[in-house]
């Protein structure tokens, strides 16, 4: 059974990208007072790049924060759907520049084969992620986790002792080109301390709602439980 999320909705753009920002702020805060340290993944898209613009002038210890991907296409930085370069373009500079980043993309010519490789260096930090962001398509995927994609089972497998998997989606107006992904898991899901949705459009709202289980999206609810948070806007 999905659990219910948080839901939050906004009138305004500004409003909603605010409001995201003070949110991801304070629990990024509350985990450095507790710990000393913290973490943070980050999605791709258009929608969550204004709050990294945001979070990057806040005067956070930032050397003590480790920022990651949720999942990322299988492309170098120099590319422009990379969201490796996205996040290091709106959200590594200012003061948010003395945090440590970790990229998905390897020298792997292929996702798949590179999750052993890539774990080295995701396993420890996405084992205590304190902030996932995340965002869903209309199609009702989430993270890269798409339906009917090669890898999707290993991805969403509960019991997946890694915390990446390599993706290969069915190629749409959603994916574009690029359909070849790595991906963060499931059982990381189930651990994340905080996981903020961020959807824009009715459309992704009425998919939301729906919780139909055949999308993804329905998967990430269930992995996430009581630690899902939801942002709206029309």
């Amino acid at each position: 059974m999905t659990s219910a999320a948080e839901f939050h909705a906004f009138g305004t753009k500004e409003t909603f990208e605010t409001e995201a920002a003070d949110w991801i702020e304070a629990r990024l805060e509350d985990a450095l007072s507790r710990r000393g340290k913290a973490t943070l993944f980050c999605s791709g898209g258009s929608t969550p790049g204004p709050i990294y613009e945001a979070l990057s002038g806040l005067n956070l210890d930032w050397e003590h924060v480790t920022i990651g991907l949720a999942d990322e296409r299988w492309v170098d930085e120099t590319h422009e759907a990379s969201n490796a370069a996205l996040v290091r373009r709106t959200l590594l500079k200012d003061k948010a520049e003395a945090a440590t980043f970790l990229p998905m993309k390897t020298e792997d010519n292929s996702a798949f084969g590179a999750e052993a490789a890539l774990e080295r260096t995701y396993g420890e930090a996405a084992g205590v992620i304190d902030v996932l962001v995340l965002g869903m398509g209309e199609d009702g995927h989430t993270l890269s986790w798409f339906a009917n994609a090669k890898g999707l089972g290993a991805a969403t497998d509960p019991g997946n002792m890694l915390s990446v998997a390599a993706i290969d989606a069915p190629k749409s107006k959603v994916t574009g080109e690029i359909t070849e992904r790595m991906t963060l898991t499931y059982p990381v899901v189930g651990k994340a301390r905080n996981i903020l949705l961020l959807m824009s459009g009715d459309k992704k709202k009425s998919v939301f709602e729906a919780a139909n289980p055949e999308h993804p999206v329905s998967l990430m609810r269930r992995a996430a439980g009581k630690a899902l948070t939801v942002f709206y806007r029309s």
